[in-house]
């Protein structure tokens, strides 16, 4: 079965290079960009939603990050201790500095879905519908990029959806409720 996945991950590194174009290449790195250290979470969502009405949404969501930060790059990151595609690859062929440390999970996935998932479970539609588009997009701009495997990017996702979940959950129906 690892074999498989390993098998899958390398195609689709392999299709990732074939399929680059220089507008695309632009758009990809953009995205990576405002996915790094969660900062498009906290411009589009996590400033204003502090500063309203709607601050609580703004704490679960921080604090959701903050655990996805923990279990994501400190605890499981290091335990798995995956090496990226990118060691594999030129220097002159990548579009962004090569990631220093490891892998599995992607960190740009984990928090995109996390913040998602926060605002899923506690926002209208018009708030959570385009914060999926935009997680997936930076899910996908990691793959695309070579600086991550599918299933660095899949384990991303999991660990976003599974903390966002969680954290909102025990906010809203345990610390918060009223």
């Amino acid at each position: 079965m690892l074999e498989k996945l390993r098998e899958l991950d390398a195609r689709v590194v392999e299709r990732m290079s074939q399929i680059h174009r220089p507008v695309l290449d632009k758009i990809m790195v953009a995205f990576t960009y405002a996915g790094t250290a969660g900062l498009i979470w906290w411009v589009l969502y996590i400033i204003p939603l502090l500063i309203t009405k709607h601050f609580r949404v703004g704490i679960i969501l921080t604090t959701t990050l903050g655990v996805n930060y923990l279990l994501g790059e400190i605890i499981i990151k290091k335990k798995v201790g995956r090496d990226r595609p990118s060691t594999q690859i030129s220097d002159e062929d990548m579009k962004i500095n090569k990631p220093k440390d490891h892998s599995f999970p992607s960190g740009h996935s984990a928090s995109s879905f996390c913040a998602f998932t926060v605002l899923f479970w506690t926002c209208p539609p018009w708030m959570w519908i385009p914060a999926f588009f935009l997680a997936c997009t930076i899910a996908f701009s990691r793959v695309y990029l070579r600086v991550h495997y599918l299933t660095d990017v899949l384990g991303g996702v999991a660990l976003g959806i599974l903390d966002g979940s969680l954290v909102t959950f025990v906010f809203q129906f345990i610390l918060f409720r009223s």
